[in-house]
């Protein structure tokens, strides 16, 4: 990862160790219950509808079955609502560099350049060959971390709560139960004072990080009542792939000339503008 954040935090993840002077002051005081926890940050994402965001993004994506490489430096238009619907658009001038998108049923990515689209259906994810992508699109909705909790903590995936004393946060992992054991699912680290998401870490079924995002910069989204924030920055690390993907939202807002709406997130099937097509979940 280029931003030196998350070369930080790496480093912290990967050696398993904490150097001296780096990091919040360690804090041993009192903490929140996971149900307080889970409240708190649900309650602050629940104004949250709908969002139409643009800004800028930088991208470095690589195909790993090609290793076709997409590079990009441009303008970004994100859409959002919960819990699977996203959409984002980047373009480099005029030139459309990615279309990334997810709903209830599929997601997609396409790479104009590479002409070439890849798309799933969300209930095969497990099954499929999500691995192939150069990212992740059914994963992005979970980076936002404005995406609503479930408050019933034994439903799977089900959360359970460490605290870390040395970077003062919480540490949430959700897991889920498989054939023959549990198995993580994701990891976010929250804020002990903001309860802002710090770090999320999402994992395949043998603990391998398949998603690998920092958020940063909570603003304000106008129009949202009472006033919420989220992060603004988001610099992403797709192991699989070796892709990267930093996006910085500039202007949030709840909805922008009637976006988003439900053609915001239409697979857009024949019209996506490609002549190669790949089902990954075939």
């Amino acid at each position: 990862m280029r931003p030196v954040f998350a070369l930080a935090v790496a480093s912290l993840l990967l050696g398993g160790c904490v150097p001296k002077n780096v990091g919040p002051t360690p804090y041993f005081g009192p903490t929140e219950s996971l149900v307080d926890v889970i409240a708190q940050i649900n309650h602050r994402n629940a104004p949250i509808q709908s969002l139409w965001a643009s800004g800028t993004f930088s991208a470095h994506l690589i195909d790993p079955q090609t290793k076709k490489v997409t590079d990009g430096d441009g303008d970004l238009t994100l859409l959002y609502q919960p819990k699977k619907s996203l959409r984002a658009v980047g373009k480099v001038l005029t030139e459309k560099v990615f279309d990334i998108g997810s709903n209830d049923d599929r997601y997609w990515l396409i790479l104009p350049t590479q002409d070439a689209m890849w798309w799933g259906y969300q209930r095969l994810i497990g099954q499929g060959r999500a691995a192939q992508l150069p990212i992740r699109p059914d994963l992005l909705p979970e980076v936002l971390a404005i995406t609503p909790l479930e408050s019933d903590l034994l439903k799977e995936p089900a959360p359970t709560l460490r605290f870390n004393n040395d970077q003062d946060c919480y540490m949430v992992t959700w897991n889920v139960l498989l054939s023959d054991r549990w198995a993580v699912q994701k990891e976010v680290w929250y804020d002990r004072k903001t309860l802002d998401a710090r770090v999320i870490l999402l994992f395949d079924a043998n603990g391998r990080i398949v998603l690998r995002a920092y958020p940063t910069d909570e603003q304000p989204i106008d129009g949202v009542t009472p006033k919420t924030t989220m992060p603004s920055r988001f610099d992403m690390f797709f192991p699989d792939s070796g892709s990267t993907f930093s996006i910085h939202l500039k202007q949030l807002e709840a909805s922008h000339n009637n976006a988003p709406n439900a053609r915001s997130f239409a697979f857009p099937g024949d019209r996506a503008g490609v002549s190669h097509t790949v089902q990954i979940d075939e």
